[in-house]
């Protein structure tokens, strides 16, 4: 039978990493914003969510055209690699998302842009969106410019002698653009007759600055420019319409003015905004830091417009009716902010870093646990928001795992400690120091903690299995099992807490005695084992790694019963129904796909991540498949009707 497609009921998720990387559509009912190789659009009015899927790497900018006709995007890539741009029809786009369409492809892809070499840096629509320019990167530092109706290059220039960080149109005409970098602020202007780009160097004087945003004003005489420093400058951009190289400039764009507050960590985002209040046009700033302030025409801090939100801000978009802003911050939070900068709202939050591992609470199909670099997570599924972020700073959680009784959440650090927290307040509860040399890379828990005493059977990089005793007053490690010579990347505990399993890197699994700790069986394979579960009657158990294969083995003797090929890259993860007639595998390949247990066939396909995927779980209601990927976004996916499927095998 052909696979049905698994539909995506929602997905938590934003790159906040990207300068510009969110903004308003000019109508205000949608927002965009890059996920990976992903443009995510969504509506704000029905929380509806649709991918732009085209791009074969992450993409490193974004922009929406002035009339809300066209989004542009561009990816990063490897040295030496074309980075391709990629012209979407957003009209298209809304009316696919608003039927209920979520993965929206080639239909939607007006042109592909194929110029830049490594990354294209930043990228932007002239005033009447007639014209793209694109900037390529570091390693390719050249600005094209683009016509939009037919997708040919009008022609293009090197950026400059430095490396050039972004660019901006000006307001009033389609001719001229201003980009800034590495120690130079430079004015375009395009002749469209020959076609040639003409450039002309700001003065900055004794002025050395690395210049990250710019923001021009509307009567286009003024750009502000955010610099690596933390100050602003301000810089007079008029000048001389092209003329004979014989003919001197009497027009020359020049500095006319630095701020003397210094912003923290740079001033990575800028917007010019009217102000009813002050009556006059004012320079919005974000810093590395997260503040948000306004600056006046002359550079001077406006008393009483501040505040602190959490990240760096990276992305300004004022709603089109001007009664709010739109904040993107470094740590993937979104905020939306009152003009006096008085009311800042957290929208939506999400994961800034890949995330390592997945859980659900025994028996809670509404709440899903999750951990990345530097915190874990309690999510609400129904409403896809968070409840509870543990925070451990400069740490990374690897694993983790809820007790039985739901009074704990165990997790597994890089500084080889086990942390228990409690999941109502988030505060620790107890941690076992050195409980690995190295990384605690996986964990399970035997026995049923509500009874006091239970045990945690862990696993290490440094490839030791250990187990240990909990109690209500302190934790003990009962024993050190040294058999694996690689990184244990998964455990799983049979029904009874007999005995467990261990899978490594090292291309072995070892069944252990949970009563006299000791080997029962060992499983041997030229793979990097990644996963390992029972099947429910615990007759079989399933294997999954570096060889794209899924492999049955038989729980007595240990021998392979079955091999099947899982995907076009290597296997990460594993999950099964409690009937075990269905499981769950997610890849490298960016794929979950659901298979029917004794066929071995796959049933269903679901194409949503950008990334690798880390873990895939089916919730305890069976109603909802659960992934997350290393991009830092967490899909939730709608269960088929197994049923139905069954029937069609028969």
């Amino acid at each position: 039978m052909e696979s049905v497609e698994l539909k995506i009921k929602s997905v938590i998720g934003f790159n906040g990493k990207i300068p510009g990387a969110m903004s308003y559509t000019p109508c205000g009912k949608y927002i965009i914003y890059p996920l990976g190789s992903f443009v995510v659009i969504k509506n704000l009015k029905t929380s509806k969510e649709a991918f732009l899927d085209g791009h074969n790497n992450d993409v490193s900018c974004i922009a929406m055209s002035h009339s809300g006709e066209y989004i542009a995007s561009g990816i990063s890539h490897l040295t030496g690699v074309k980075a391709n741009c990629y012209i979407w029809d957003f009209a298209k786009a809304k009316k696919l998302l608003d039927s209920g369409k979520v993965m929206i492809g080639e239909e939607c892809a007006i042109h592909l842009l194929k110029q830049h070499k490594g990354r294209v840096q930043d990228l932007g629509f002239s005033a009447n969106d007639r014209y793209l320019a694109t900037l390529g990167g570091q390693d390719d530092n050249a600005l094209v410019v683009w016509d939009v109706e037919s997708g040919q290059s009008i022609c293009g220039s090197p950026a400059a002698s430095d490396s050039a960080l972004c660019l901006k149109w000006v307001n009033g005409r389609n001719d001229r653009l201003v980009t800034g970098g590495n120690y130079h602020v430079r004015v375009w202007q395009i002749d469209f007759g020959l076609p040639k780009l003409h450039a002309m160097d700001a003065k900055l004087g004794s002025v050395r600055r690395v210049v990250l945003s710019l923001a021009v004003t509307d009567d286009d005489e003024f750009c502000y420019c955010g610099t690596s420093s933390g100050d602003v400058l301000k810089v007079n951009i008029e000048r001389n319409e092209i003329i004979s190289y014989k003919d001197p400039d009497t027009k020359v764009p020049q500095i006319s003015g630095i701020s003397n507050h210094k912003y923290s960590q740079g001033v990575r985002a800028l917007q010019c905004v009217y102000s009813d209040a002050l009556g006059a046009t004012n320079c919005l700033v974000g810093d590395g830091a997260g503040t948000l302030g306004l600056m006046s025409g002359n550079l001077k801090e406006v008393a009483g417009y501040k505040t602190h939100l959490q990240g760096g801000i990276t992305s300004i978009s004022l709603h089109p009716n001007g009664k709010k802003f739109l904040i993107g911050t470094s740590e993937c939070n979104r905020y939306e902010v009152t003009p006096d900068l008085v009311e800042s709202v957290l929208i939506s939050s999400c994961h800034y870093g890949a995330i390592n591992d997945l859980s659900f609470p025994d028996g809670c199909p509404d709440l899903a646990v999750t951990c990345s670099k530097g915190d874990m997570r309690i999510w609400n599924i129904k409403a896809s928001q968070e409840v509870l972020r543990i925070q451990v700073p400069n740490l990374e959680c690897l694993c983790s795992v809820v007790a039985p009784s739901g009074t704990a959440i165990l997790s597994g650090w890089d500084d080889g400690k086990i942390r228990s927290f409690f999941p109502e307040s988030g505060k620790i509860k107890f941690v076992i120091p050195d409980a690995h040399t190295d990384k605690v890379t996986a964990l399970a828990i035997a026995d049923n903690d509500y009874r006091g005493q239970w045990r945690v059977i862990s696993g290490g990089a440094e490839g030791r299995v250990r187990i240990w005793k909990i109690t209500p007053t302190h934790q003990a490690m009962i024993i050190s099992l040294k058999e694996h010579r690689g990184p244990i990347n998964s455990i799983k505990v049979n029904g009874d807490s007999s005995q467990c399993i261990s899978a490594s890197a090292d291309g072995s699994c070892i069944i252990w005695d949970l009563n006299k700790y000791v080997r029962l069986n060992a499983l041997f394979e030229s793979n990097v084992f990644e996963s390992v579960l029972y099947h429910p009657d615990e007759s079989q158990m399933l294997t999954c790694g570096s060889n794209h294969k899924i492999t049955y083995w038989d729980s007595s003797d240990g021998e392979a019963i079955r091999v099947i090929d899982g995907g076009e890259n290597q296997m990460t993860c594993l999950d099964i129904t409690s009937d075990g007639e269905y499981f769950i595998s997610g890849s490298k390949d960016k794929t979950v796909k659901l298979w029917h247990y004794d066929n071995g066939l796959t049933v269903g396909e679901g194409r949503g991540h950008s990334g690798n995927i880390k873990q895939v779980k089916v919730s305890p209601d069976e109603k909802s498949i659960v992934s997350v990927g290393s991009t830092g976004e967490i899909i939730f996916w709608e269960m088929p009707n197994l049923k139905k499927i069954s029937s069609t095998l028969e």
